[in-house]
């Protein structure tokens, strides 16, 4: 359960079909402005059905890094919307190079061909119309001189984009000051057990039980124990972590138990 004095944001997550990306909605009571985070390949249609059906009304799509299964259908939802495409500068220039910065072999590789079979077309670059970007070591998204605005998730909620590198040269992690409330629908198996302080989405730099690869093109094993050990490994314990893939966990869990954690 959520702390008391810990405030409360809705959060909605999407499976998306390429990979079984997470597509995370963030908004203050499930209607009015939300953030979209991580749109990845085929979430559009049941992504912009939610958001109709419930009155949302998305301010950017983020990205926690620029693998074409967290965005693939980012341009497509931030175009119809009008809104921006917000992710790390340094992951920027896979927009353009989906294939190449994805697997080291290009379109015939056999991660491109791997995402083709689930549906993306590789005859195709998907590029947002408005991109905007951040950089250095944390950017405040949400809250009072945010990017984005204050008061987008509700009154006190704030969300800082903290760089995460490893994974990708501008992987990010999402910390949200606040805990989903009783409505809120997380990613499989619910919500774990324990008093909950705020929320981290972390896109592919840690998972349940385990952490990103760094052997794709900008992958840094270097750069992901930096991460681990300086970032991740700062982060409250009771903080819940919602993965870009599988099922949510706490950082405190993570700690006790990743074996990529154990070992800083």
């Amino acid at each position: 359960m959520p702390a008391v004095d810990a405030p409360v944001f809705r959060l909605t997550t999407l499976v998306a079909p390429v990979l079984g990306a997470s597509c995370h909605v963030l908004s203050a009571a499930g209607t009015g402005p939300c953030v979209v985070v991580d749109a990845g390949g085929g979430v559009a249609p049941a992504l912009l059905a939610h958001l109709a059906e419930n009155g949302l009304e998305p301010v950017a799509v983020l990205a926690t890094h620029g693998h074409l299964d967290h965005v693939w259908d980012g341009p497509l939802v931030a175009g119809d919307l009008g809104i921006p495409f917000v992710l790390h500068a340094a992951d920027a220039h896979r927009l353009t190079d989906p294939f190449g910065t994805l697997d080291p072999w290009g379109p015939r590789g056999p991660l491109v061909q791997a995402v083709a079979q689930q549906g993306v077309r590789t005859d195709e670059t998907r590029v947002p119309e408005h991109v905007v970007t951040f950089d250095g070591a944390c950017t405040l998204l949400v809250g009072p001189g945010g990017l984005l605005g204050d008061d987008v998730l509700g009154p006190g909620v704030t969300v800082e984009a903290v760089h995460a590198p490893g994974h990708t040269e501008g992987s990010t992690l999402y910390v949200v000051n606040g805990v989903p409330d009783d409505a809120s629908a997380l990613p499989r198996p619910g919500r774990p057990g324990g008093t909950l302080t705020s929320t981290v989405l972390t896109g592919d730099v840690l998972f349940a039980g385990s952490v990103g690869r760094t052997d794709l093109p900008g992958g840094d094993g270097a750069a992901m124990a930096r991460t681990l050990r300086d970032v991740v490994g700062t982060l409250p314990a009771d903080a819940l972590v919602l993965p870009g893939h599988g099922p949510a966990t706490t950082v405190g869990h993570e700690t006790a138990t990743n074996p990529y954690l154990a070992r800083r």
